[in-house]
């Protein structure tokens, strides 16, 4: 017992996602949404996989037949990003390290231990991804790459893909400062928020803000 409760820190439960669990559901309800819209799921920013499983799983126990397509650099943010927050921006932030202990191998295999081995595994960033690699419709996008360019060139790249009655919900798009026990993040990851205003005013769409971190686009 005296062990048990030293190495209790190992066996407590621990929240792992990057998602709070109401934008889970609203992330699901997006799913559920375009169940019936002609295209593929797209995950762009995939980190280690967690909301990769639960959005996968999700559509697998919903009857959800469609194709999903992961893309992430599989080992952080591209240099030509970060100098865009550093050099254009003004930012300081540690932008190197964030993600970069990851790889596709590690990724597919956290997939596989949930027995995923369909999903459309993609390695590059999407600003310069050859666009031949990306599905010709898109019925959901969840455009999670936390910087001003990736962000942008993910909308100008995903868009015109998007199906009609489509849905991108773009992450960090912070609409209050702090939530919970997250404070000082909306600074540093900015850049979507940016990115996310001048697309939708370039194209003239409206700007929707849901769940305190997320954006929509859509396709009327």
């Amino acid at each position: 017992m005296m062990l048990r409760g030293y190495l209790r820190p190992l066996w407590y439960p621990r929240y792992q996602f990057q998602y709070f669990p109401r934008q889970l559901c609203f992330l699901a309800k997006c799913l559920d949404r375009t169940a019936d819209i002609d295209g593929a799921v797209v995950e762009i920013g995939c980190a280690h996989g967690l909301t990769t499983t639960f959005l996968y799983e999700y559509m697998k126990d919903s009857e959800i037949n469609k194709a999903y397509y992961c893309i992430d650099t599989f080992s952080g943010f591209a240099p030509d990003d970060i100098a865009v927050e550093r050099q254009i921006r003004g930012k300081d932030h540690n932008y190197e390290e964030a993600f970069k202990n990851n790889s596709v191998a590690w990724f597919k295999e956290a997939l596989a231990r949930r027995h995923i081995t369909d999903v459309t595994v993609i390695k590059g960033d999407i600003c310069t991804l050859d666009t031949s690699l990306l599905p010709d419709k898109i019925s959901m996008c969840l455009l999670d790459v936390d910087l001003y360019q990736p962000v942008k060139k993910g909308l100008e790249r995903i868009f015109p893909r998007l199906s009609k009655g489509g849905i991108i919900v773009v992450d960090d798009c912070w609409s209050k400062d702090n939530h919970l026990w997250v404070s000082g993040v909306s600074e540093a990851y900015d850049g979507a928020m940016q990115a996310y205003k001048e697309f939708t005013a370039e194209n003239g769409l409206p700007e929707t803000f849901v769940e305190t971190k997320l954006a929509l686009v859509e396709r009327a």
